[in-house]
């Protein structure tokens, strides 16, 4: 679902049920993670406050979406497309969505799909995600 996202979805494809319990937690997770998205996911450039969306796919195949407000906050959404282990810096994500000031802030985490930001790397497992604002 991240990926689609963060490559432009506005929506999700449903799954049958019964699914395995892994599914479940993670579209349970997506859910309750959907009010502080919202804002950030349903928004454009001529939204008040105007909003602007960068994709970033790193060369080590993380998969950002950055949607950067006017209003000094930013989501950081991203996910892991590796079966192994993988990290990045703030600063490199940041610096393909043409942010600079961000690096220095704490986010707090708005989804945990097992990702972390500690320092400035933000590091994956396998296949895994998370969502971070940025104020």
């Amino acid at each position: 679902m991240i990926i689609a996202i963060n490559a432009g979805a506005r929506g999700s494809v449903s799954w049958s049920d019964p699914t395995t319990a892994d599914i479940k937690a993670n579209a349970s997770a997506f859910a309750l993670a959907l009010p502080d998205l919202t804002p950030f996911l349903l928004s454009s450039p001529l939204s008040e406050p105007p909003v602007h969306f960068t994709h970033v796919v790193t060369p080590h195949r993380l998969d950002f979406g950055v949607w950067a407000s006017a209003d000094g906050s930013t989501l950081v959404m991203g996910t892991n497309l590796n079966n192994f282990t993988a990290s990045v810096t703030l600063g490199e994500i940041f610096s393909a969505a043409n942010l600079t000031v961000l690096a220095s802030c704490s986010p707090h985490i708005v989804m945990d799909g097992g990702g972390r930001i500690i320092g400035s790397q933000v590091m994956f497992g396998n296949v895994q995600s998370g969502a971070w604002i940025f104020e």
